[in-house]
């Protein structure tokens, strides 16, 4: 009879670890408008599908590759100007090569988003609409092979 109590209890274990399964999402930006913008979207998009993820927002590159390597990403999102953002998003695909990417820049990296298996590029300015598309990706885990570019 005990050993039925704790198969029991182990099955109930992993549903409830499945059920606990926390996202990490990190926001890596330049600028505190474009932070605050990225996290009430992000927020949003996760209350509205009844997930709670960790976030954290960083705007300096140390302290966010120094987390993801502490702790590897489950999602991040990443939005810095010109070569500095495609400089962050190929070495945290080294880092991290399973972490699903959203990438914001304002120049056309957009091949360089397919190299890099980006979930989703942004040409700058980015709408609430834009990212949306992007969340959904992420939330339906849809790899097209490649980015989307919009």
């Amino acid at each position: 009879m005990p050993v039925r109590i704790l198969k029991a209890e182990n099955a109930n274990d992993g549903a409830r670890e499945r059920r606990h399964a926390v996202y990490r999402i990190a926001v890596l930006t330049s600028s505190r408008a474009q932070e605050a913008f990225l996290a009430e979207q992000i927020s949003r998009f996760c209350a509205e599908h009844c997930l709670f993820p960790k976030m954290d927002c960083y705007r300096d590159q140390e302290s966010f590759f120094e987390a993801a390597r502490n702790e590897p990403l489950t999602n991040a999102v990443i939005a810095l100007p010109g070569v500095d953002g495609l400089n962050a998003v190929e070495h945290l695909r080294a880092l991290c090569p399973q972490t699903r990417i959203i990438w914001c820049s304002d120049l056309d990296f957009s091949l360089h988003a397919f190299r890099l298996r980006a979930d989703y590029f942004l040409l700058e300015p980015v709408t609430e609409a834009a990212l949306r598309q992007g969340f959904r990706i992420w939330l339906d885990g849809k790899k097209s092979g490649g980015a989307a570019l919009v």
